[in-house]
């Protein structure tokens, strides 16, 4: 059965499908020109620039920070204001000094983006929920420091534990960057591109080698790593990346070969740095 419209109705449907194009063609134009995708909210939340006073905090505590380049510093320093402008920040209960909570977090995201295009984990990473302590988790039934929720494209962190991975800068214990190497993982697991591919192409890599009979051996006999991480493949690259960013020093004395994978993965030199 065929509905005849009137010229009003025309005219209003023509309107309408004007405007849907529109909509279509300037969300494209954005998404080009921004290189992020398009979402109303980010329309109304602009990137708020890198203040003195989160400067100098950050200087004071980030270690790989003080040993950056300017060009470094500059590039770290812009992706820092943008991933703190636009993810979503949920306090729950007393938190002191939320500011700095959110650098922490954001460090740790933007410090393992440092030799990638990619830094905006678009894909994996939409809200970050902090909590003052240890919170007991419903799904897992039992308490938590921190952890990732792919379905849900979540951090959640105990703000105490968060700030002394950053406190203590050379222990290979960062709250902050394990949970920020699972989202980097799910980030580049389905996404086109070069880059996305030479990423998974080196954890593939990486889970070849944790699961060799003879790096087991070794890494049984090491203290390097700790226990934790060799509960799986997966826990073992986050805890990697904690000790490659923490002691890579000692990381490319030990484990040489393992050491140069994470610089492909990460898509930086070889230094030590």
């Amino acid at each position: 059965m065929w509905v005849v419209l009137n010229s009003t109705e025309k005219y209003i449907a023509l309107i309408f499908l004007t405007f849907s194009i529109l909509v279509v063609v300037l969300k494209g134009v954005y998404q080009i020109l921004a290189k992020e995708r398009f979402a109303w909210r980010k329309l109304f939340n602009k990137v708020k620039p890198i203040t003195e006073k989160e400067r100098h905090f950050i200087t004071a505590f980030l270690l790989p920070y003080q040993q950056f380049t300017h060009a470094e510093r500059k590039q770290f320093l812009k992706r820092f204001a943008w991933f703190r402008s636009r993810k979503s920040f949920v306090f729950y209960g007393a938190i002191e000094e939320p500011e700095q909570i959110k650098a922490y977090v954001t460090a740790s995201a933007i410090l393992l983006t440092m030799g990638l295009r990619n830094y905006k984990y678009e894909n994996s990473i939409r809200r970050i929920i902090i909590y003052p302590s240890a919170y007991y988790s419903k799904i897992a039934k039992r308490y938590h420091l921190g952890e990732y929720n792919p379905r849900f494209k979540t951090l959640v962190f105990a703000a105490d534990e968060l700030a002394h991975g950053f406190r203590i800068p050379n222990d290979n214990k960062n709250l902050g960057l394990h949970e920020a190497a699972h989202a980097l993982m799910f980030e580049f697991d389905k996404m086109r591109g070069w880059e996305a591919r030479k990423f998974r192409l080196g954890i593939r890599k990486f889970k070849g080698l944790f699961e060799n009979p003879n790096f087991k051996k070794v890494l049984e006999g090491s203290t390097y790593f700790r226990p934790y991480s060799k509960t799986s493949f997966i826990e073992f690259f986050a805890v990697a990346v904690e000790n490659f960013v923490e002691s890579p020093s000692e990381f490319k004395t030990h484990y040489p070969g393992l050491f140069y994978l994470m610089t492909r993965i990460f898509n930086l030199g070889t230094s030590t740095k």
